[in-house]
């Protein structure tokens, strides 16, 4: 609630705004009473105990009663007071509730004329509303001593305020419904033809928009034929599929294949006629740059595109361009998603002790690629050996995160075969210190483990830093499971970080499962963060049995076709005997 004495004096813009006055026009509530409206007033005198209660909508230079309980005169009489006299613009003015304990205190109002001659002293008003927002007056409580509101007392004048703000827009529903009849009967059979092609554009426009592939485009194309109408098939041609008498820039059409001076020739007639076709037309399809294909249209009966059906055509070839184009683009970013896979992701090392596989999903939705990663590998310590895993995701989702990605994961492990027994944190801030000096301009986050067998036991010692990343998931032998919360800030900005990374232990028992992950798949904008953590939770629990390879299989199943890249890395200590 803001605080009175930071309302502007009236007539403030707000009041004035020719939309609100033209709602309140609309609204066509004027002085006189409405009983809809007095039973509100009535409710506020009575639930409140004031003796005066208002119903206000707030004019350009006035304010009107249509509901009034205890006004004396000649305020009564009129059912109205100039702005002068008004508090409920205030109301208007900032669109909260005000609350006035004594107006004759309070900067804002006590030179008020309603405050000097009608004796308002203790107010109690919210905002009355439409559907879009404008406040179109106040529902008031009136008290001509000082009173002190409680919270009981602004709830039910909300409640009371609520519901008739509800009736206002009841009114002003009515009067849009009445117009929108006036001006559908207006309507003749042209426009009517004309809505329906709209629609058609409109579902054209959605379908296709929607479309990831060529045999997204494909089946979208087959959905538009329209038997009824002749049009019993729509099929793509890419380019180098082009029919004989296409041209690159305009339509071409053939009204009846089996007319004398028909432009085909008897091949081709036979083909179109095999196919049930007496009518042919191509449409070629453009994106933002040269010829793609294009669209051939096949009619059973004779059929001529006329004027009324070339913008619909037209449309038609403009969409399935742009959804051409984009299925190509993202089929290109595929491919280059998987090559980047095969040469930046090594393959995971064998005889480490561990039960250890991962999985790349490059995302389905984008036409960039990101900068997601995972690593494992080997390190010589001592008398044994440790085994250094890493996932990560660069800042970014285009070509340039990939290639950045591939230098940071190789630094990583420079960082580390150069330091063996040093901690995971100074491999990351070993990794940080080169980008800076190499002038390389990554960031992101990322999880870095290093696992150890413990000696004389069959369990593992994992010490791992988090620099901002979701946290790994550890699901124990006896299925209960956990996520490791310890973090610290993104790597890339060391100039904003308070303190030293910080390096944290677990010890591992045989059988547990270590899942790190990247947020794709926990940013699914259509489902809860929570619910995908606990999708992740199920899924590994229902599948570690069958070891690292199987719960990476099933995470590929479960996450493919996420609107991010997904990583996922699966470690699993040896389960006892």
């Amino acid at each position: 609630m803001t605080d009175s004495s930071t309302w502007l004096a009236p007539p403030s813009p707000v009041v004035l705004d020719p939309s609100r006055l033209e709602a309140l026009a609309d609204l066509g509530l004027t002085e006189r009473s409405d009983a809809r409206m007095e039973r509100f007033a009535e409710r506020v005198r009575d639930q409140l105990g004031v003796p005066v209660s208002l119903v206000s909508l707030v004019q350009a230079d006035q304010q009107v009663f249509p509901g009034m309980c205890g006004l004396p005169d000649p305020w009564a009489s009129s059912r109205s007071t100039p702005l002068s006299h008004s508090f409920c613009q205030h109301v208007v003015t900032t669109g909260e509730p005000l609350v006035i304990e004594d107006a004759r205190l309070v900067p804002l109002v006590r030179d008020n004329l309603a405050t000097i001659e009608i004796g308002v002293v203790g107010y109690l008003g919210t905002p009355l509303t439409d559907d879009h927002g404008h406040v179109l007056g106040s529902l008031c409580a009136i008290d001509t001593s000082p009173r002190q509101w409680t919270e009981r007392e602004l709830a039910i004048l909300h409640d009371i305020a609520t519901d008739c703000s509800n009736e206002l827009r009841l009114l002003l529903a009515r009067l849009d419904a009445d117009r929108e009849r006036e001006r559908r009967d207006a309507i003749d059979d042209q426009l009517q033809d004309l809505l329906h092609r709209s629609q058609q554009l409109l579902t054209v426009a959605e379908v296709l928009n929607s479309c990831r592939s060529l045999d997204d485009v494909r089946r979208a194309l087959d959905r538009f034929s329209d038997p009824r109408a002749g049009l019993v098939e729509m099929r793509l041609r890419l380019a180098d599929d082009s029919p004989r008498l296409s041209e690159s820039a305009h339509l071409v059409m053939v009204e009846d294949v089996d007319a004398p001076g028909s432009p085909l020739d008897p091949t081709e007639r036979e083909a179109l006629r095999r196919r049930g076709a007496r009518s042919v037309a191509w449409l070629p399809l453009f994106g933002s740059g040269p010829l793609l294909g294009y669209v051939e249209l096949l009619w059973d009966v004779p059929h001529r595109v006329d004027s009324r059906e070339r913008p619909m055509a037209a449309a038609l070839a403009a969409y399935t361009g742009q959804a051409l184009e984009r299925a190509i683009l993202i089929q290109n970013r595929i491919d280059v998603a998987r090559e980047l896979q095969t040469a930046m992701l090594a393959p995971l090392p064998h005889g480490t002790g561990l039960d250890l596989d991962a999985c790349y999903l490059p995302a389905m939705s984008e036409e960039q690629i990101g900068g997601d990663w995972y690593d494992a590998f080997v390190l010589p310590r001592g008398e044994g050996a440790s085994v250094v895993v890493s996932v990560g995701d660069i800042t970014g989702h285009d070509l340039a995160a990939a290639t950045v990605m591939g230098q940071v994961r190789a630094m990583l492990r420079q960082a580390a075969w150069d330091a063996p027994d040093a901690a995971p944190s100074a491999h990351l801030a070993g990794l940080e210190l080169a980008c800076e000096a190499f002038d390389i301009a990554a960031s992101g986050t990322a999880v870095l483990a290093r696992l150890a067998p413990v000696p004389g036991t069959r369990r593992w010692q994992m010490t791992w830093v988090n620099a901002g990343h979701p946290p790994p998931l550890v699901v124990e032998p006896d299925g209960g499971s956990g996520l490791l919360t310890d973090h610290d800030m993104m790597f890339g900005h060391p100039e904003l970080a308070l303190r030293p990374r910080t390096d944290h232990t677990i010890e591992l028992r045989p059988g547990a499962t270590v899942v790190l992950y990247t947020d794709g798949i926990t940013d699914d904008s259509s489902s809860d963060r929570d619910e995908q953590v606990s999708a992740l939770v199920d899924l590994v629990g229902r599948t570690r049995a069958g070891g690292a390879g199987a719960v990476v299989r099933a995470l590929a199943d479960r996450f493919v076709d996420m609107p991010d890249d997904v990583v996922a890395l699966v470690l699993q200590v040896p389960a006892e005997g």
